[in-house]
């Protein structure tokens, strides 16, 4: 009874999130929910911009290098993966889980200034991965009047 009433918690917990994130879509600033709503965990993430750049650095500690998918949509950033860790064989006690394992998961918008998605440039170095896209000179046309 007692995991039932749980996990009618979490299903209308969920569902109060998604409609939250549907509401908060429509506006200009969304709100970040993902983390409350699926089973995955989400990287921290720094998004800045420079001169020349649009750059995103994830924090992936502990991922091997080959378990990182990075795909792009006309839309978003998505750094994907997993985070394993080798097990004992003898029983443990944990006294405080904190890292995150398993599939990971982390989308970032991109910004409404043009920038070249086809060729970011990616480097990973002590569990930071780094992309830098640069950002497209925007181009004004002339238009003369008659």
């Amino acid at each position: 009874m007692r995991d039932k009433i749980f996990t009618n918690i979490v299903g209308i917990q969920r569902e109060m999130l998604k409609l939250l994130g549907e509401v908060s879509a429509l506006t200009n600033s969304p709100l970040a929910i993902e983390d409350a709503i699926d089973d995955v965990w989400h990287p921290k993430c720094d998004v800045f911009q420079t001169d020349t750049q649009w750059i995103v650095v994830a924090e992936l500690a502990g991922v091997e290098k080959d378990e990182i998918s990075i795909s792009i949509s006309p839309e978003y950033l998505r750094i994907s993966g997993i985070r394993s860790f080798t097990s004992t064989n003898c029983p443990l006690c944990y006294f405080s889980m904190e890292i995150e394992t398993g599939k990971f998961d982390r989308r970032v918008y991109f910004p409404d200034t043009p920038v070249d998605k086809e060729n970011p440039k990616v480097s990973y170095i002590n569990g930071i991965l780094r992309i830098a896209f640069n950002l497209n000179p925007v181009v004004e046309r002339i238009i003369t009047v008659t």
